[in-house]
């Protein structure tokens, strides 16, 4: 895992901003979307322990999609034009991108030897 850094922090990223998000949405919402949020974060959960324990490259690519799906989404939804929409859209996006290359990014910063 110790060559992994960078997927693993993005990974824990993820996570937190998933459980602040649901707490915000919670006071803000009510308990009414807390299931479909709860689905949403077992699905990151089960992918995210494939990717660690299998070294899965479609749960990978999976959780790549889930991010960039849900920057697009966000595009089109009505909060986007407020600040924490945006933010959720580039976060999604950027974190969308770090996941999927992020053998390439430890490779151009030295964290990884290339054997």
């Amino acid at each position: 895992m110790k060559e992994r850094i960078v997927l693993i922090s993005a990974i824990i990223l993820t996570l937190i901003v998933e459980l602040i998000l649901m707490v915000l949405v919670y006071n803000k919402v009510g308990s009414e979307r807390i299931p479909s949020q709860i689905v949403r974060l077992t699905i990151q959960l089960i992918l995210i322990t494939m990717i660690l324990t299998r070294k899965s490259n479609v749960a990978l690519f999976l959780l790549t999609a889930y991010h960039i799906v849900s920057s697009l989404f966000g595009l089109y939804s009505k909060g986007s034009t407020e600040l924490l929409g945006q933010i959720l859209i580039g976060f999604h996006f950027i974190i969308g991108m770090i996941i999927y290359f992020h053998d390439w990014i430890e490779n151009k910063i030295g964290l990884k030897n290339i054997e």
